[in-house]
């Protein structure tokens, strides 16, 4: 996450990146009371290891069946189910910022795999990373101090 608190005095702007790929290039305006919820909740999910998903063989057939299943053409039996469990991974649900972005986040004990893809102007772009669920933890709760502290300094006092 690259906060930029300078450019907007209502929204907070942050580029979201998944393994190098810019997430959110579109749209980077947060709202900010939105993104504090958003990042407590995503850190409710991560601050423990957790075992991975039922489904889970590596992060790109996790992806697959996961989107598969978003899309609805994931079959029948246990590829379905397989891809119900994977879609219950899903990871930036921040509004609309992240519209244009499916990205999961499948737990691993301390890793954690990020697997996106983008739909946009350039076409679909996909990114799948493993990271240590200490380092994504970090990096939440490092976005989640500078988004309150931002919306904080904004409210009328």
């Amino acid at each position: 996450m690259e906060f930029h608190v300078e450019r907007d005095p209502g929204l907070l702007c942050v580029d979201v990146f998944v393994g190098g790929l810019h997430v959110n290039a579109w749209d980077n305006a947060f709202y900010p009371p939105l993104l504090v919820t958003k990042l407590k909740g995503e850190l409710g999910r991560f601050r423990t290891p957790a075992a991975p998903p039922v489904g889970f063989v590596s992060p790109f057939e996790a992806f697959r069946l996961a989107e598969a299943w978003m899309r609805d053409d994931a079959g029948t039996g246990a590829a379905s189910e397989a891809g119900a469990e994977l879609a219950r991974c899903r990871f930036l649900e921040w509004g609309e910022c992240t519209d244009d972005v499916l990205a999961f986040a499948f737990p691993d004990g301390d890793r954690v795999h990020l697997a996106c893809r983008v739909h946009g102007d350039a076409g679909p772009r996909a990114s799948v990373v493993s990271v240590s669920r200490a380092s994504l933890v970090a990096t939440l709760e490092h976005g989640l101090v500078l988004a309150e502290r931002e919306w904080s300094a904004r409210l009328p006092r």
